[in-house]
């Protein structure tokens, strides 16, 4: 998690970019997908105190089938064709909750 300090009295936690990217690797290994990085996430800062935005690539060659899976974890629809796309940070836990590992 990554932590960003908004004011000195309170925490705000967001997820890492590569504890999203894990994530999103172990949907697509869920969904048989051979490639060994299917997925790249960056976090982009936003200015005047507002949460971050993650830049996801999809790299797999057969997008289809991981789209179709995000915008179901997602509950919304995604661009077809689309291979990158932005996620706002409560999306980002969402995938994060969705692709963490079972205990």
């Amino acid at each position: 998690m990554t932590t960003v300090i908004p004011s000195q009295t309170t925490q705000i936690f967001y997820p890492d970019p590569a504890e999203i990217e894990n994530c999103l690797s172990r949907i697509a290994t869920e969904l048989s997908d051979p490639t060994p990085l299917p997925v790249r996430v960056t976090m982009m800062s936003v200015h005047g105190g507002k949460p971050p935005l993650y830049a996801v690539v999809l790299r797999s060659r057969d997008k289809a089938p991981m789209r179709q899976k995000l915008e179901q974890v997602l509950n919304r629809k995604l661009c077809l064709g689309t291979t990158s796309f932005s996620l706002k940070a409560e999306e980002a836990r969402l995938v994060v909750n969705y692709g963490a590992p079972q205990k």
